[in-house]
Protein backbone atom coordinates (compact mmCIF):
# COMPACT_ATOMS: atom_id res chain seq x y z
CA UNK A 1 0.00 0.00 0.00
CA UNK A 2 1.15 3.53 -0.72
CA UNK A 3 0.69 5.58 2.43
CA UNK A 4 -2.12 8.07 1.99
CA UNK A 5 -3.67 6.22 -0.94
CA UNK A 6 -6.21 3.41 -0.91
CA UNK A 7 -4.86 -0.14 -1.18
CA UNK A 8 -5.46 -0.49 -4.91
CA UNK A 9 -3.68 -1.51 -8.04
CA UNK A 10 -2.30 1.35 -10.09
CA UNK A 11 -1.16 1.42 -13.70
CA UNK A 12 1.51 3.92 -14.70
CA UNK A 13 0.93 4.78 -18.37
CA UNK A 14 2.86 6.57 -21.11
CA UNK A 15 2.47 6.82 -24.88
CA UNK A 16 4.69 8.07 -27.68
CA UNK A 17 2.87 9.56 -30.66
CA UNK A 18 3.16 10.88 -34.19
CA UNK A 19 1.93 14.30 -33.08
CA UNK A 20 0.00 16.13 -30.39
CA UNK A 21 -3.61 15.91 -31.56
CA UNK A 22 -5.48 12.61 -31.85
CA UNK A 23 -8.46 14.46 -33.31
CA UNK A 24 -6.25 15.39 -36.29
CA UNK A 25 -5.30 11.77 -36.90
CA UNK A 26 -2.09 11.65 -34.91
CA UNK A 27 -1.46 8.16 -33.59
CA UNK A 28 0.17 6.26 -30.75
CA UNK A 29 3.31 4.48 -31.92
CA UNK A 30 4.49 3.14 -28.57
CA UNK A 31 2.68 2.35 -25.36
CA UNK A 32 4.17 1.47 -22.00
CA UNK A 33 2.42 0.55 -18.78
CA UNK A 34 3.39 -0.94 -15.44
CA UNK A 35 0.91 -2.32 -12.94
CA UNK A 36 1.76 -1.61 -9.31
CA UNK A 37 0.56 -2.94 -6.01
CA UNK A 38 2.05 -0.53 -3.52
CA UNK A 39 5.58 0.08 -4.77
CA UNK A 40 5.91 -3.38 -6.33
CA UNK A 41 5.69 -3.78 -10.11
CA UNK A 42 3.39 -6.76 -10.69
CA UNK A 43 2.97 -6.50 -14.47
CA UNK A 44 4.21 -4.72 -17.55
CA UNK A 45 2.80 -4.03 -21.01
CA UNK A 46 5.03 -2.44 -23.68
CA UNK A 47 4.33 -2.44 -27.42
CA UNK A 48 5.33 -0.62 -30.56
CA UNK A 49 2.23 0.20 -32.63
CA UNK A 50 2.16 0.32 -36.42
CA UNK A 51 0.90 3.73 -37.55
CA UNK A 52 -1.12 4.23 -40.71
CA UNK A 53 1.36 6.87 -42.00
CA UNK A 54 5.10 7.51 -41.71
CA UNK A 55 6.35 9.22 -38.54
CA UNK A 56 6.74 12.97 -39.15
CA UNK A 57 10.30 14.32 -38.75
CA UNK A 58 9.29 16.60 -35.86
CA UNK A 59 7.94 13.60 -33.92
CA UNK A 60 10.97 11.49 -34.79
CA UNK A 61 13.15 14.26 -33.33
CA UNK A 62 11.32 13.92 -29.99
CA UNK A 63 11.27 10.15 -29.43
CA UNK A 64 13.61 8.75 -32.07
CA UNK A 65 11.25 5.92 -33.05
CA UNK A 66 11.84 5.24 -36.74
CA UNK A 67 9.52 3.90 -39.41
CA UNK A 68 11.80 0.88 -39.76
CA UNK A 69 11.44 0.09 -36.04
CA UNK A 70 7.68 0.40 -36.36
CA UNK A 71 7.60 -2.24 -39.10
CA UNK A 72 7.96 -4.66 -36.16
CA UNK A 73 5.07 -2.95 -34.37
CA UNK A 74 1.70 -4.49 -33.69
CA UNK A 75 -1.63 -3.57 -35.21
CA UNK A 76 -3.67 -1.09 -33.12
CA UNK A 77 -6.57 -3.58 -33.19
CA UNK A 78 -4.34 -5.94 -31.18
CA UNK A 79 -2.59 -3.41 -28.92
CA UNK A 80 -5.42 -1.27 -27.56
CA UNK A 81 -7.89 -3.98 -26.49
CA UNK A 82 -4.98 -5.77 -24.76
CA UNK A 83 -3.90 -2.51 -23.10
CA UNK A 84 -7.45 -1.84 -21.88
CA UNK A 85 -7.58 -5.38 -20.48
CA UNK A 86 -4.17 -4.91 -18.80
CA UNK A 87 -5.35 -1.67 -17.17
CA UNK A 88 -8.72 -3.10 -16.13
CA UNK A 89 -10.28 -1.13 -13.25
CA UNK A 90 -6.90 0.14 -11.96
CA UNK A 91 -6.27 3.76 -11.14
CA UNK A 92 -4.08 5.27 -13.88
CA UNK A 93 -1.01 7.36 -13.08
CA UNK A 94 0.45 9.47 -15.88
CA UNK A 95 2.36 12.69 -16.41
CA UNK A 96 -0.12 14.87 -18.32
CA UNK A 97 -2.78 12.19 -18.03
CA UNK A 98 -5.22 13.98 -20.35
CA UNK A 99 -2.71 13.64 -23.20
CA UNK A 100 -2.01 9.93 -22.73
CA UNK A 101 -5.64 8.99 -22.04
CA UNK A 102 -6.84 11.18 -24.90
CA UNK A 103 -4.70 9.22 -27.34
CA UNK A 104 -5.55 5.80 -25.89
CA UNK A 105 -9.26 6.63 -25.90
CA UNK A 106 -9.09 7.97 -29.47
CA UNK A 107 -7.67 4.62 -30.59
CA UNK A 108 -10.29 2.70 -28.62
CA UNK A 109 -13.05 4.82 -30.21
CA UNK A 110 -11.62 4.23 -33.71
CA UNK A 111 -11.84 0.51 -32.97
CA UNK A 112 -15.44 0.83 -31.75
CA UNK A 113 -14.45 -0.15 -28.22
CA UNK A 114 -15.41 1.42 -24.89
CA UNK A 115 -13.11 4.21 -23.75
CA UNK A 116 -11.26 4.12 -20.44
CA UNK A 117 -13.11 5.92 -17.67
CA UNK A 118 -10.70 4.98 -14.90
CA UNK A 119 -9.76 7.36 -12.14
CA UNK A 120 -6.50 9.06 -13.09
CA UNK A 121 -3.76 10.64 -11.01
CA UNK A 122 -1.76 13.23 -12.91
CA UNK A 123 1.82 13.73 -11.73
CA UNK A 124 1.95 16.96 -13.75
CA UNK A 125 -0.88 18.42 -11.65
CA UNK A 126 0.69 17.20 -8.40
CA UNK A 127 4.04 18.74 -9.40
CA UNK A 128 2.36 22.05 -10.21
CA UNK A 129 0.74 22.01 -6.78
CA UNK A 130 3.83 21.18 -4.72
CA UNK A 131 6.82 22.43 -6.72
CA UNK A 132 7.85 25.77 -8.18
CA UNK A 133 9.60 25.13 -11.48
CA UNK A 134 9.95 27.08 -14.72
CA UNK A 135 8.68 24.03 -16.63
CA UNK A 136 6.80 20.96 -15.47
CA UNK A 137 7.91 18.63 -18.24
CA UNK A 138 8.60 15.15 -16.89
CA UNK A 139 12.37 15.49 -17.34
CA UNK A 140 12.44 18.76 -15.41
CA UNK A 141 10.32 17.41 -12.55
CA UNK A 142 12.45 14.25 -12.43
CA UNK A 143 15.68 16.27 -12.37
CA UNK A 144 14.38 18.51 -9.58
CA UNK A 145 13.35 15.47 -7.51
CA UNK A 146 16.67 13.72 -8.33
CA UNK A 147 14.96 10.85 -10.13
CA UNK A 148 17.37 9.22 -12.59
CA UNK A 149 16.20 9.42 -16.17
CA UNK A 150 18.53 7.46 -18.46
CA UNK A 151 16.75 8.59 -21.62
CA UNK A 152 13.49 10.32 -22.29
CA UNK A 153 10.58 9.94 -24.66
CA UNK A 154 10.42 6.20 -24.85
CA UNK A 155 7.31 4.78 -23.26
CA UNK A 156 8.80 2.35 -20.74
CA UNK A 157 11.56 4.74 -19.64
CA UNK A 158 8.97 7.46 -19.13
CA UNK A 159 6.72 5.03 -17.22
CA UNK A 160 9.58 4.20 -14.85
CA UNK A 161 10.42 7.89 -14.43
CA UNK A 162 6.76 8.79 -13.84
CA UNK A 163 6.46 6.01 -11.27
CA UNK A 164 9.45 7.28 -9.31
CA UNK A 165 8.34 10.92 -9.63
CA UNK A 166 4.93 9.88 -8.31
CA UNK A 167 6.46 8.25 -5.23
CA UNK A 168 8.62 11.32 -4.54
CA UNK A 169 5.67 13.68 -5.01
CA UNK A 170 3.54 11.62 -2.61
CA UNK A 171 6.32 11.90 -0.01
CA UNK A 172 6.50 15.66 -0.56
CA UNK A 173 2.72 16.01 -0.34
CA UNK A 174 2.69 14.10 2.97
CA UNK A 175 5.26 16.55 4.38
CA UNK A 176 3.05 19.52 3.42
CA UNK A 177 -0.02 18.16 5.29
Amino acid sequence: MIVGLPASEFVVLDVETTGLEPERGHEVIEVGAQKLRGRAVIGEYVRLVKPSKPVPPESLAVHGITDSELEQGRDPAEVFPALAHFIGPSIIIAHNAAFDLGFVNAHLERLGLPILKNQAIDTLEIAQRYLILPSYRLGNVAAYLKVPQPSAHRALVDVITTREVFFKLIERAKQKV
